[in-house]
């Protein structure tokens, strides 16, 4: 009986991280950008990444998205001008430094010590939040929010998920948003049994 309960709380312990692996949304932030992967909410099926700029001069701007092959993300990070995308068996890279056209290579895997860590995630997993972004404004300018709202219905639960890059007033106390930019929204059914 006692091993049974421990291989229970082990399993519910770990079940988070396993299930992160079939998400989308996971996400990183670099310089001014912001780089996130879909691929089971697009209807068109394919595995895309989207890169939003941002800045005061341009305010917020989707470049291009870049479809990439169907795999698992395990980890993202994001640089001055390379997106780095882990998976299981092959890594991927991200060329932005020419922000009309962004371009997309496989490479092999990092090392397991060196592949980025990463696995922030705007998607179904996502946590609730505001995240401030680097911009070359105010600090506060623009800012990654991340709303969460869950409801009881007959069986299960309804968890939906609103995403949005702001950006706002960053003086203290001004509620204007100047612009902002759906990046994701869904609703998730966690059922009862």
């Amino acid at each position: 009986m006692r091993n049974s309960i421990i291989v229970l709380v082990v399993a519910i312990l770990f079940w988070p991280a396993l299930a992160l692996a079939d998400s989308d949304g996971y996400y990183c932030i670099g310089p001014g950008y912001v780089a996130y992967q879909t691929s089971l909410s697009e209807s068109s099926g394919r595995h895309v990444m989207h890169i939003i700029r941002f800045s005061q001069a341009d305010g917020i701007v989707r470049l291009p998205s870049v479809t990439l092959p169907d795999f698992q993300v395990h980890a993202m990070s994001c640089g001055a001008t390379v997106i780095e995308i882990e998976g299981g068996t092959q890594g991927y890279s991200v060329d932005i430094s020419d922000p009309t056209r962004p371009e997309f290579t496989t490479r092999p895997p990092a090392p397991y010590t060196e592949q980025p860590v990463s696995t922030a995630n705007l998607g179904h997993w996502a946590q609730a939040g505001v995240v401030d972004l680097e911009g070359n404004g105010s600090p506060g300018e623009f800012q990654l929010v991340i709303a969460r709202v869950s409801r009881n219905i007959g069986g299960g639960i309804e968890h939906y998920t609103f995403t949005k890059l702001i950006h706002r007033d960053p003086s203290p106390g001004m509620a204007w948003i100047f612009d902002s930019l759906k990046l994701f929204e869904g609703i998730f059914l966690e059922t009862v049994d």
